[in-house]
């Protein structure tokens, strides 16, 4: 029995009975005139708000403030590890009428008030999520007291849906931490670990698991022998000064700096929310509620959030991959290769529980991979998103290695090594010969071999798969989920479940020259290496393509990615379609004269990013020997030639069962090469552009460039239905 179950069945007998049913409230009165009021029932695996739910609290709150009998409520959550993770997003996606946005706003702050207003004190137990609207009624109580439990998670995080806290988050956290804080939370979404939390103020308490109810109940009782709503408090030092003074407008001018650099420009509801913080100092409450409730109801309409919602979905959909028959956890994993990925999934293991051997004849690679996660559990420490010894059972469970040791006990055997299919396909065959388990699964993360070929020399190739992780792996949300022709439904649910545990999103692709990703990222970063030959200066491409929303601009991804493997992976490409992907003649020469980007000292720009790398003189001199005057591409035209060919290609790869669904495309090139989140995906984006726009561009194109440009029939098909 968990801490939070003891505790109920230890509460005072009810005099009323319970009251609930799906999704209702459960709401009961002991015969100390204390009401337990919990979100949901035991059976729900996650409480969100639904109009329902609503409903039914707003009923019960309204008969608690009725009852005489009532001394004082706990709001807390169905059971162990859940409070409430927020608005039913459902509720969000059908609202189209700014009106009824607005609206929505105020019935569920006027819902969330009747706490305050209540003549008793309300005290909230949280554990587990308690996000979005769930912790604006939260901060509605008087008194909030959180568990340390891992599930704990507190913020506000409705900017990464589009819209603003419009329930009353931006009044009551602000008025609450103060402007500084408030904003650091809300325009950035941040979520809170418990002893965050109540490090910043946002809960009054942080105890045990299993004190939680107790704990509250002592807050509660304080309360009510004190015959008093909520404790005492006061903004000091310079939370006070930067809230309540004019000195005010330094933090916001450091918001609003902060709000025009990089993709936050692309979104409005972190400009509105900002405002709406400081209107809880700047205005009435009253007026302040109501222009937050506009806030919301003018955000929510937006196809800004509109898209990010479409997003949203999308990653809840990835989730079932990792549920098909015969998926298997891992609890021992063998990594091989000590490089940037390997040295990089191997910590990402470590961290979620898996205990991992990482392999490489490199000692100096090991070391750095050691020191590398070290170096990363120390900021995390710091920043208090990990406890000391949180951090020493992540290091404990990375052991590095020059032998690969038993293989007996490993359930996942993954190598990360060069991308040389004979390499590979000989690792694979010696694991098998080691004594790795028949039913282990066997992973490859290469980014463009074929994952067929390698499993054509293993004893039961059903269990191969490819795993692609990302650059850098700790931070690329996305996982290429690779089928081979012989790999099992139960290995590729394997595959996706393992990729959920790391917190990744997977995409389950068929075994084809670039999978997804790279073969749409292909033409893009071609098309943009041919723009810096033809003369337009590597600065206004890039530059194209943050204005358009891009992370990162297409010549320092390749600096990122290096020339070397962008040479590679363009000859594979070329390979697999040679009519369309011929590869432009600046990744070999960058190789060649080993001015491969960030890994060797610079590319075309220089070693952090900025100013001319050595790869320049390699574009200087290719330029002279094309013979012709230089001429600099416009803005349009950039994007045109950038973005049209990704569209192209993108439907292409629906089209030859690379993927199964326009949603994989969605999410696989938002999450995998950084498509804007804002246009809710790639097709959706082409949709709202016009798809017989976007045709008769590429075949201009096609007619003045060649042949590349070329729209496919699916395309064609598509722009005219």
């Amino acid at each position: 029995m968990s801490s939070v179950q003891e505790q109920a069945a230890t509460a005072p007998a009810a005099t009323t009975p319970p009251r609930g049913d799906g999704g209702a409230v459960v709401l009961s009165i002991g015969d100390d005139g204390v009401a337990t009021l919990r979100l949901g029932s035991p059976d729900e695996p996650i409480v969100t708000l639904t109009k329902e739910r609503l409903e039914s609290l707003d009923r019960a709150l309204q008969d608690l403030a009725n009852d005489s009998r009532v001394r004082g409520v706990l709001v807390t959550g169905p059971g162990p590890g859940m409070f409430c993770a927020g608005a039913d997003i459902r509720l969000i996606q059908g609202i189209t009428d700014p009106a009824e946005g607005a609206a929505a706003a105020v019935r569920g702050r006027s819902i969330f008030q009747r706490c305050q207003q209540m003549a008793v004190p309300v005290v909230a137990a949280i554990e587990g999520p308690c996000l979005g609207g769930g912790l604006e009624l939260a901060l509605f109580c008087d008194v909030r007291v959180a568990s340390d439990h891992r599930a704990t998670q507190i913020g506000l995080p409705e900017v990464k849906l589009g819209i603003i806290p419009g329930f009353g988050g931006t009044q009551t956290l602000s008025r609450l931490v103060g402007l500084p804080t408030a904003l650091d939370l809300i325009l950035n979404g941040k979520l809170l670990r418990g002893k965050q939390a109540a490090k910043l103020g946002v809960v009054d308490r942080l105890v045990p698991g299993a004190k939680l109810l107790a704990a509250a109940r002592q807050e509660l009782d304080r309360l009510i022998a004190a015959r008093r709503k909520a404790k005492k408090r006061r903004l000091r030092g310079m939370a006070f000064w930067l809230s309540r003074t004019p000195l005010r407008a330094l933090a916001v001018r450091a918001a609003e700096k902060a709000l025009q650099k990089g993709q936050a420009r692309f979104y409005p509801a972190p400009k509105r929310a900002l405002a709406s913080c400081v209107n809880a100092f700047a205005l009435p409450r009253d007026r302040a509620f109501a222009a937050e409730a506009q806030a919301l109801g003018d955000t929510i309409v937006t196809p800004v959030s509109k898209g990010l919602v479409h997003l949203f979905f999308l990653t809840e959909r990835s989730k079932k991959l990792g549920k098909g028959q015969g998926a298997r956890d891992v609890g021992r994993a063998l990594v091989v290769g000590g490089g940037v990925m390997g040295a990089g999934i191997a910590a990402q293991l470590a961290q979620k529980d898996v205990r991992v051997r990482l392999c490489d004849l490199d000692l100096g690679a090991l070391a750095r991979a050691k020191g590398r996660l070290h170096q990363d559990l120390d900021k995390r420490q710091k920043r208090r998103q990990l406890e000391r010894h949180e951090a020493q059972a992540i290091g404990d469970r990375l052991a590095v290695a020059t032998e690969w040791g038993r293989l007996d006990t490993t359930d996942l055997w993954l190598e990360a090594v060069v991308e040389d299919l004979a390499v590979k396909q000989k690792l694979m065959a010696a694991a098998v010969e080691r004594g790795l388990p028949a039913d282990a699964v066997i992973a490859t993360n290469t980014s463009s071999l074929s994952v067929t070929s390698m499993a054509r020399s293993v004893p039961h190739p059903e269990r191969v798969v490819g795993i692609h992780f990302f650059n850098p792996p700790e931070k690329m949300p996305l996982v290429e989920v690779i089928r081979g022709q012989a790999t099992s439904d139960a290995t590729v649910a394997s595959a996706c479940r393992l990729a959920l545990k790391l917190g990744k999103f997977p995409v389950v692709t068929a075994d084809a020259p670039g999978f997804l990703v790279n073969r749409c990222l292909a033409p893009y970063v071609n098309e943009a290496a041919r723009l810096v030959l033809e003369g337009t200066p590597p600065e206004a491409v890039d530059a194209a393509m943050l204005d358009f929303g891009m992370p990162m601009g297409p010549c320092r991804l390749l600096d990122e990615i290096g020339f070397d493997v962008a040479a590679k992976v363009s000859d594979v490409m070329k390979a697999g379609f040679p009519q369309r992907m011929e590869p432009c003649e600046l990744f070999a020469a960058m190789a060649a004269a080993k001015a491969l980007g960030t890994k060797t000292g610079g590319g075309i720009y220089g070693k952090d990013g900025t100013g001319d790398g050595p790869g320049r003189a390699v574009i200087d001199s290719l330029r002279y020997q094309r013979g012709t005057p230089p001429r600099a591409a416009g803005r349009s035209e950039i994007e045109h030639r950038l973005i049209y060919p990704l569209v192209d290609e993108a439907w292409r790869c629906l089209d030859d069962g690379i993927v199964q669904s326009e949603e994989d495309l969605d999410l696989g090139l938002v999450m995998g090469i950084g498509f804007p989140p804002f246009t809710g995906g790639i097709t959706k984006f082409a949709r709202t552009r016009g798809l017989s726009t976007i045709v008769a561009v590429l075949d201009e194109l096609a007619r003045g460039l060649g042949a590349r440009f070329q729209p496919s029939d699916g395309l064609r098909r598509r722009a005219l239905s």
